[in-house]
């Protein structure tokens, strides 16, 4: 989904309404608009903000995740297969909380992008 800042500027460059754009056709003469466009605003604003929490979660997900696949790894031991699946374990744990730390970074530094951004466009 397009960053919903956006939104406004595209439907005055169309001619056309916020609700008209979200429905998928032009309003007619008699219809009766179920929302008005502050509301089409909020809604698209707050799912964007939703989605960016989810890949914070997701992120935060896989570093749990990979911290309890390193304790776990911990337990195995004694002969050569059960070092296998313990290096093995360890080896995927890692990478687990590596990619979640990657995660979470990149969604913190694009929140703090855009607000950067936002502050530069107010100045």
């Amino acid at each position: 989904m397009p960053d919903y800042a956006i939104v406004k500027n595209l439907c005055e460059e169309l001619k056309i309404t916020i609700s008209e754009l979200m429905d998928g056709e032009e309003a007619g003469e008699q219809s009766i608009p179920a929302y008005n466009d502050n509301q089409v605003m909020d809604l698209l604003r707050r799912i964007q903000e939703l989605e960016k929490q989810k890949n914070l979660l997701y992120g935060i997900l896989l570093i749990v995740m990979g911290i309890a696949l390193q304790a776990l790894s911990h337990t195995f031991g004694g002969t050569s297969v059960k070092d296998f699946f313990s290096g093995l374990l360890l080896g995927i744990s890692v990478a687990e909380i590596i990619l979640g730390v990657y995660v979470v970074g990149r969604n913190i530094a694009g929140r703090q992008l855009s607000f950067f951004i936002t502050i530069c466009l107010f100045c």
